[in-house]
């Protein structure tokens, strides 16, 4: 019986190592059927890259900015997967909302956003993008010297 789960458990690790075979689940599920007739389930979470729940891919992908630290400006890049609805803002360290740089609808592919930071009277230190995409929420840090 030992010697059957260490098979087992070998076997989920195998599969959850191989990113081709269905490692993109957020939760895999393995039914195991034991002595007496038992069933025993073994949930491993898995990273994902997919929203199984709507069946979509990921909405962001290249979330940067450059250069970083920045003095004067930075550029803030991203792609988009499908048009989505983005906000892109400036929050500090303690939570506040600085800005808000883009609130609109934008079409699939790379985006770039120039940040010119004497516009929103930014001062020197680190803050966090964050980018939200429909309902998914993207962060980022960016130091200001």
């Amino acid at each position: 019986m030992a010697k059957r789960y260490k098979l087992i458990l070998l076997f989920v690790g195998l599969t959850a190592m191989n990113q081709n075979v269905h490692a993109q689940l957020e939760r895999f599920s393995l039914s195991i059927v034991a002595v007496k007739n038992t069933i025993h389930t073994i949930n491993f979470p898995i990273s994902s890259g997919y929203d199984w729940v709507n069946f979509k891919f990921k909405q962001v992908t290249d979330f940067s900015n450059f250069p970083n630290p920045a003095t004067t400006q930075t550029t803030i890049a991203y792609t988009l997967s499908a048009k989505t609805n983005v906000t892109l803002k400036v929050i500090d360290l303690a939570g506040k909302q600085l800005a808000v740089l883009v609130k609109q609808v934008q079409t699939a592919g790379k985006q770039e956003y120039y940040w010119d930071l004497a516009k929103n009277n930014i001062s020197s230190g680190m803050y966090i993008l964050i980018l939200q995409a429909d309902n998914k929420i993207y962060s980022r840090k960016v130091i200001i010297q």
